[in-house]
């Protein structure tokens, strides 16, 4: 079958899926931008029409596009009327669903960010969309400490480590494993409200 030309392509969001997929298959310096083309049945130029600059340009669309995505989803929980624990919950939740359901992503944000973040103009873009997100986080744990229902020294850190944890998951996870993506969030969600409730349970009760 001929590869379509440019003006008849499929559109950007299948161009930087099927990119996710063979960057999670290939690893970033092992794809070339003929591998992602071919996934999408396009010629290499048809695919350079698209993105200019490469598969730098790619790998950076697929990661921002991962990042958009889910940091809209949590400002929607960030916002709803929900005790501490419950909001953390569900942003655990809508974060790790989104690593289970879309692996290659999620792969791409631990293996591939490094050479993004060897760029300086690229790190710059990427970095101010990563710490937008994060920030979801610290608001959703600063809320708990405020009230009372966390005790957390260091929040920075502390979402570091939950954002960490839950980036991973895209890694080692499998569809048709022994857990699907709604049970690893909820055991996740369970460890680290434990940890930050903990203190506060066992402290002196007044009177």
């Amino acid at each position: 079958m001929a590869r379509k030309p440019a003006e008849l392509t499929v559109q950007r969001p299948d161009i930087l899926l099927a990119a996710a997929r063979v960057f999670y298959e290939r690893g970033y310096h092992g794809a070339k931008m003929e591998d992602i083309a071919r996934a999408v049945d396009l010629t290499a130029g048809s695919l350079y029409h698209h993105f200019p600059q490469g598969k730098q340009e790619i790998l950076l669309a697929v990661l921002v596009a991962g990042l958009e995505e889910i940091t809209t989803q949590i400002e929607a929980i960030a916002v709803q009327a929900l005790a501490p624990a419950e909001k953390f919950r569900a942003a655990v939740t809508m974060h790790i669903l989104g690593v289970t359901e879309n692996v290659a992503i999620g792969a791409a944000m631990v293996f591939e960010i490094r050479t993004l973040l060897d760029i300086p103009e690229v790190r710059e873009a990427y970095i101010a969309r990563r710490d937008a997100f994060e920030r979801l986080f610290r608001q959703i744990l600063q809320e708990g400490v405020a009230q009372g229902v966390f005790v957390i020294n260091d929040i920075k850190l502390a979402v570091r480590m939950v954002l960490g944890a839950q980036n991973w998951v895209g890694v080692w996870y499998r569809a048709g494993g022994p857990l699907t993506g709604v049970e690893i969030a909820a055991q996740m969600a369970e460890w680290f409200l434990y940890a930050f409730q903990y203190p506060a349970r066992m402290a002196p009760q007044a009177g």
